[in-house]
Order: structure tokens, then sequence, then C-alpha cells
């Protein structure tokens, strides 16, 4: 869901990074999301499909990426990290 709610809502990201990271981005740099199905193979032949966090770019004057991970546990609190990479 969280995943969903990012790349549906895309232009929002552009004010979190600016207050997280003290950026100045105006809103109008391209959101790019980077894929984030992988398929790993194994030893064995076997093929496993791994999910991962939320990787993107922001391109403007210059390219910068980003990950954003989102986990929720069973007590129902959600721990949100921003990293740039």
């Amino acid at each position: 869901m969280f995943r969903t709610l990012l790349n549906d809502c895309s232009r929002l990201i552009i004010p979190v990074i600016n207050e997280a990271f003290h950026e100045c981005y105006s809103g109008d740099e391209k959101v790019v999301f980077s894929p984030e199905i992988h398929i790993l193979n194994q030893q064995d032949g076997e093929e496993l499909k791994r999910i991962t966090d939320s990787r993107f770019t922001i391109l403007g004057k210059d390219e910068k990426k980003f990950l954003y991970e989102c986990e929720s546990t069973v007590d129902s609190s959600m721990l949100v990290r921003i990293f740039d990479t």
C-alpha cells in the first residue's frame, strides 16, 4: 500500500525530501522510480521474487537518488526511513 501511495502521489515526495534533507526543489522536477521487483537466481536453479523498498531519482538541476522504506509491525506502528544515496 505504501509503495502505491508513493507512486500515485509522487509530486508529494518532493516537499518531504526538501524538509528531510534541506533541499530546495521547486516541485517541477521529475521523480523516476526504480524497479522494485527483482528476480534472484538460486544455485539450485530456482528463482526467487524479491520486492524491495521504494527507490527513486529526482531529476532536476542535478540527479539525486533516494531510498524510502516503510516498516509496519503487528502493534500497528509504522517506521519510515528515508536515505539519500
